[in-house]
């Protein structure tokens, strides 16, 4: 993970699209341009472009870093404020090691990866949580979804990643799918899609929010909300 694929002076110029994560570290003040806007930025700043990004990039003197596979959550370009120099730091380190211990080029890679997602956090939530948090939005009406199996995908432990999350969120991975999974069937039935307004049964309510099993979904409702589903806003 964080894997380190380049660490140099070589700023690309012109229009381009980049294939993994880049990470410009300034050394002059210059200004990018990507999809309908534009950004400056200057010494001091680090420069976060995600993959598959088309930009144009103005500036003709600092560090580039790629790095594949990082675990990063950022979507769109991004001027991070360098408070004291720490990622402009470990990318002189990764140029000096680049082509040398690969050992410490890893560690560099897992060290960028953290600063960026501290300085860039504002508030929200780490990388991992939030590539958990996208998987379970993505599978919250699939009843095939595996949350499990979703986790096991990421370069890291199971353990951690659970641990990590009820930390950020304060609920586990599943409970937080459980939880969306309710707030999607209340959704439902108070627009009125159910079995007394609709053709729209207690059955396809379950199976829109990822229940494979009525009587289940209807015991977990009832548990969650005081009644069942048929009699969720009775008045």
């Amino acid at each position: 993970m964080n894997k380190i694929t380049y660490a140099g002076g070589e700023l690309v110029a012109g229009e381009r699209i980049n294939r993994a994560l880049e990470i410009i570290i300034p050394r002059e003040r210059g200004r990018i341009y990507y999809g309908d806007g534009s950004a400056e930025f200057s010494a001091g700043y680090a420069l976060v472009i995600p993959p598959k990004t088309r930009h144009t990039l103005d500036c003709a003197d600092g560090r580039r870093i790629v790095m594949e596979q990082a675990l990063t959550a950022f979507r769109t370009v991004t001027i991070l404020h360098d408070d004291g120099g720490d990622i402009a730091h470990a990318a002189a380190e990764a140029e000096k090691y680049f082509n040398g211990d690969k050992l410490i080029i890893a560690a560099l890679g897992d060290l960028i990866a953290g600063y960026l997602t501290a300085f860039g956090r504002k508030g929200g939530f780490s990388p991992v949580v939030e590539i958990v948090r996208e998987q379970i939005e993505k599978g919250v009406s699939d009843s095939s979804f595996r949350l499990d199996d979703a986790i096991k995908t990421l370069p890291l432990n199971y353990d951690y990643v659970r641990k990590l999350f009820k930390s950020e969120t304060g609920v586990t991975p599943r409970e937080y799918l459980l939880n969306e999974r309710m707030k999607l069937a209340r959704e439902l039935i108070l627009s009125g899609v159910t079995n007394r307004y609709s053709e729209y049964t207690v059955s396809q309510i379950a199976e829109a929010c990822g229940f494979s099993e009525p009587l289940y979904f209807s015991r977990v409702f009832k548990k969650f909300y005081g009644v069942p589903p048929t009699e969720y806003g009775d008045k």
